[in-house]
Order: C-alpha cells, then structure tokens, then sequence
C-alpha cells in the first residue's frame, strides 16, 4: 500500500499539472533543468549543519569537474573514509545544490567525508560522459587522497537513480582496469538496465512520479537512437560477473519503476558472493531518498544508509 505521505505528495504533483504547470517531460531540456534543479533544492529537507564544507574543481576528460566536500560535525583532523556521490536525475537534470542536504546528512550520519561530484549532463554531453565523468572522480579522489582529506583505502561511491547507475559502472570499470577499487558501493534505487523489460517499469509507468515518458524524456538525451543499450556502462546489469566487486547497500522502492533492476542488481551481488545488503521501502516512490522535506521515509533511508555505510568502515 502507498504511504499516506507518498500519497500526499502525489496529489499535489497532480494539482499542481492541473492547474497548468507544464510536465517535465514537455519541455525543452535547458528549461526543464533550470525549473527542476529548483523545485529539487526546495524538496530536500533543511541542510543539516557540518563540520566543513569546501567547494573545488579538478580536470576531467571534457573539462574541469567540479565537487563539493563535507567533513562531519565532530570529526579529528586527518584523513577519513569518504563516500563519493553522485546525484541523480536522469544523467540530464541535478546538480551539486539539488543534493546538498542530503549529502550533509550522510555525512553527519555516517561520520565519513562525503565529495559530491558535479559531472557533465546530457544532452549536450550525453553516453558515455557521465560516467567517464565518474570514473575520472573516482580515480583522482584516489590517487589524490591526501590532499582531499580521504583514507585512500577507504572509498566508497553511491548515488541515487542516474547516480546510482555511474556508481555501479565505476566499480566494474575500475575492477576491469585492475586498479584498486571503492572498498563499497551505495546505490540508491539505481538505474541498471536501458533494455527497459521489468514488471516495475510496466506496472508503475504511470502516476507514480517517475513516469514512462519522463524516462523517455531522459533516455532520448542520455543515449541517443541507434546507441546499444546492452552496453554495461548503461546496463550494468548485463555484466557477465559480478565476483569481486565490492560490497554493497543497494536501496528501492515499492512504487518505483526502477524497483526491479535494483533488486536484481542484488541479486546478481549476492549469487556472486559479495556481501551484499538489500533493503526495499514497500510503500514509498522514485526520489524519496532525496524528497526529504515531505517524505519521512527519505530520512529514514537517508539514516539506514548512513549507518550501513558507518559500519562498514568502523566509524
């Protein structure tokens, strides 16, 4: 059943098209992302207060990227385990501000650093740049961990959605390097396979804020016509193996297209031997994780995977 807040929210999302607000979905990309971006920042909840936040910028491969970090409140002087996230929003929309509190409250959560990366959106730079994006912020957050205040044997990468998608491609592109990995993967009702078959996808593609045309909307700009969808950087579920990855917190939602895919991100994990916890909010919907200002659950998500990630690390 869908939670009464859930249902809450909704309706005024619903009241909100009726009374003439254009569906994202209709919009040109540019505008659709400025007026998004916003209404995101105002869903978060208010932004928890931080040990240190610092902003910089480091080179990509089509340009500087840039990043934000949060050191939490109490936290010693020296080098921490540091979650590096990246935000959601359909490789299109999002941004650094869209997830500042959520970010704040995980690292608050979790006493680790946390370095929020600001890749390159689609569709100006659509496949594969987000995710060159992501694992060029992993790889110089590594080999640069000193300067950045981080453990370097004690990374971990996690997002939501889009960002839970680059989160899960970084750890198999980096395994399949041979270079040292994240030492654990948080992902967020993540994005794992274009092919777009699930049940979740069917049942759910409507009316439920996450809609079909809103994924078409986001698909046509992130991977344009004629791109191979089974490639693993977009379906990283069609990975042949899943041995040695590292371990993980894979989080959906019951009302979530994307509900699927995730779960069986899990459980391609977990037949695979790596340690794998799963956790399912059965009555929530897509973006609760971040829609902290109405949605409780989100909170109390935002908690469960702080404190997963906190004991993964000892912290």
């Amino acid at each position: 059943m869908l939670d009464p807040e859930a249902r809450v929210l909704l309706d005024l999302m619903e009241k909100a098209i009726a009374n003439g607000q254009p569906k994202l979905h209709t919009l040109p990309y540019a505008t659709g992302r400025a007026s998004v971006d916003k209404m995101s920042e105002d869903c978060e909840a208010e932004p928890p207060k931080v040990g240190e936040v610092s902003d910089g910028t480091f080179a990509g491969p089509g340009g500087q990227i840039a990043f934000r970090r949060y050191r939490p409140l109490g936290s010693a002087a020296g080098p921490l385990p540091t979650l590096i996230y990246y935000h959601g929003g359909g490789w299109v929309i999002g941004n650094i501000e869209t997830h500042d509190s959520t970010c704040r409250r995980l690292a608050n959560k979790s006493r680790c650093q946390v370095i929020s990366i600001g890749y390159r959106l689609a569709p100006e730079h659509p496949f594969p740049a987000p995710t060159d994006d992501g694992i060029a912020a992993f790889r110089h957050i590594r080999d640069n961990a000193a300067s950045l205040g981080a453990d370097p044997a004690r990374l971990a990468v996690g997002g939501d959605s889009a960002g839970g998608n680059i989160s899960a491609v970084v750890c198999q592109a980096i395994r399949q390097l041979g270079e040292a990995m994240p030492a654990f993967q948080m992902l967020i009702y993540p994005a794992t396979d274009a092919r777009r078959l699930t049940e979740s996808r069917r049942r759910f593609a409507e009316g439920y804020f996450l809609t079909q045309d809103l994924m078409d909307w986001f698909w046509k700009a992130y991977a344009p016509a004629g791109t191979d969808l089974s490639e693993v950087r977009l379906s990283p579920l069609l990975a042949k193996d899943f041995k040695g990855l590292p371990p993980a917190f894979v989080l959906t939602a019951g009302y979530d297209p994307l509900r699927d895919e995730g779960h069986a991100y899990a459980e391609r994990l977990i037949d695979a031997g790596v340690k794998t916890t799963y956790v399912n909010y059965p009555g929530t919907v897509h973006g609760f994780f971040s829609l902290t200002r109405f949605l409780q659950q989100g909170l109390k998500a935002n908690d469960e995977a702080a404190a997963v990630l906190a004991a993964h690390f000892g912290t």
